[in-house]
């Protein structure tokens, strides 16, 4: 008997102290544990057997904890699977100046717009968000590229097809190591593509996250809010320049599509995903031939240049900065100086990840490109002309600059102070992004022959790693 009181005083006990760790209501156990230990003494005639009168209350005790335990398991299984937050980095990639070829796989017919914002931070989940994707369309080459991430980004370029306009997307999930193609929208690409003045051109794309795309251009404008599967139209929509600047973007347009070089430029803001517009207040004083946006983080740089065909006097470009993401801005003027008494006019600009804003100078007259860089936003400080740049220009932050000079890449780690060529490197180019300060994106090549893809630093522009599109 000694043999079993002491059998049934260890289960009790340890079950006891199972019970005193379960997830249920305080009271409901302490008051299982009570019961159990005030019928804890020996079975007298006509009694259960002591290991009973414990035994069953603490079971309960233990299925009340499976169950609660079992709940809120359950309940973080199912927070886990909700929507994930990620950051959208920010491009200091500009819009370009030119425009680029196209391309084209199985692009979705146009169809009204949404008329409500799609959440910025879609659950991400295994990472498939969008479209499956096909094949990579043979000959494809790029034209821009969009990041939402290091890994997550999608190029707009053209491929050979029978049925114009032939304009592609591709999508990669692994930083440029591989590609897929997906719908595009039934729309030309410029410059590469010829049509009449009716028909829909685009020249640019921009993703805000996993599904919000923008592909636009001076008289065509379309949203995807499903990751590219399909693209619509927005009546009366077109831009010159297009960001995602502090949650919201931003876009340049003006009184009529395709009125440059007589435009009257203004500046737009939307909720991500929504076809609603709002103008933002600009100072007076904008050009009206061409117009380019950039952005990183708070920091926006909108560039308005004037028409200087014909050799025209005093056809400077206008530059304005915002520092609060695009809600006030200062009128900086024409930030390139005049050299030996000629204009200089601005053929580019971006903005670094540390907020700095450079801007990429041309010579009118016969003379050598170089550099400018401001890291308060309004005094500029002019680098060394690198060989004879004609090309792009990125900017990891103030002082890391790259340049794309005479089909060469070059580098430069004092502002422009001084330049090196980048061997081996990314060949000639004009579209060069940066993510960060350490990740950044060359396009090319567009037209020397060369294999078409993407170049990518992860160290500030010090070394390049090329991937194909396929």
């Amino acid at each position: 008997m000694s043999d079993e009181r002491q059998l049934s005083r260890l289960m009790r006990d340890g079950m006891l102290a199972e019970a005193r760790g379960v997830s249920a209501g305080p009271e409901f156990t302490e008051r299982v544990i009570g019961q159990a230990l005030a019928t804890g003494g020996s079975a007298g005639p006509g009694h259960r057997p002591p290991w009973r009168n414990w035994v069953l209350p603490a079971a309960a005790a233990a299925l009340v904890a499976l169950l609660v335990g079992s709940a809120l398991f359950g309940t973080k299984l199912l927070h886990s699977a909700g929507p994930a937050t990620r950051p959208t980095p920010t491009l200091s990639q500009p819009v370009l100046t030119t425009p680029p070829p196209s391309l084209q796989t199985s692009p979705a017919p146009s169809s009204p717009a949404p008329t409500s914002p799609v959440p910025s931070s879609p659950a991400t989940g295994s990472g498939a968000v969008g479209p499956a994707g096909g094949p990579v369309p043979a000959g494809f080459t790029g034209w821009d590229l969009t990041w939402v991430s290091n890994d997550l980004g999608w190029a707009l370029g053209t491929a050979p097809c029978g049925n114009p306009p032939c304009t592609s997307i591709l999508r990669t999930r692994d930083g440029g190591r591989s590609w897929v193609g997906i719908p595009a929208p039934r729309a030309f690409l410029i410059p590469t593509d010829t049509c009449n003045s009716t028909c829909d051109r685009i020249s640019n794309l921009r993703f805000a996250n996993q599904l919000v795309g923008y592909a636009y251009g001076p008289d065509a404008f379309y949203l995807t809010t499903d990751g590219g599967a399909t693209w619509h139209k927005q009546a009366g929509g077109y831009a010159y320049g297009l960001e995602v600047v502090a949650g919201t973007v931003l876009r340049v347009s003006a009184q009529a599509a395709g009125c440059e070089p007589g435009c009257s430029f203004r500046l737009q803001r939307s909720a991500i995903g929504s076809d609603s517009w709002q103008d933002v207040s600009l100072p007076a004083g904008g050009r009206s031939a061409r117009a380019q946006l950039a952005a990183s983080g708070h920091t926006v740089v909108l560039v308005t240049r004037a028409n200087s065909a014909g050799g025209a006097e005093d056809a400077t470009s206008v530059l304005f900065a915002s520092h609060d993401g695009g809600t006030s801005w200062q009128k900086l003027g024409e930030p390139c100086p005049r050299t030996g008494g000629g204009e200089v006019d601005s053929l580019q600009a971006t903005v670094a990840s540390d907020g700095s804003i450079s801007v990429l100078c041309q010579p009118r007259l016969p003379g050598r490109a170089f550099t400018l860089t401001s890291t308060d936003g309004v005094h500029f400080v002019a680098g060394t002309p690198p060989p004879g740049a004609d090309g792009g220009l990125g900017a990891a932050s103030a002082s890391d600059l790259v340049v794309v000079a005479q089909d060469r890449f070059y580098r430069s780690t004092d502002s422009g102070a001084h330049w090196i060529a980048v061997e081996p490197g990314p060949p000639g180019d004009t579209w060069i992004g940066f993510e960060s300060a350490t990740v950044g994106r060359v396009l090319g090549p567009r037209s020397n022959g060369g294999p078409a893809g993407t170049w990518t630093t992860t160290d500030g522009g010090r070394s390049w790693t090329f991937h194909s599109f396929g």
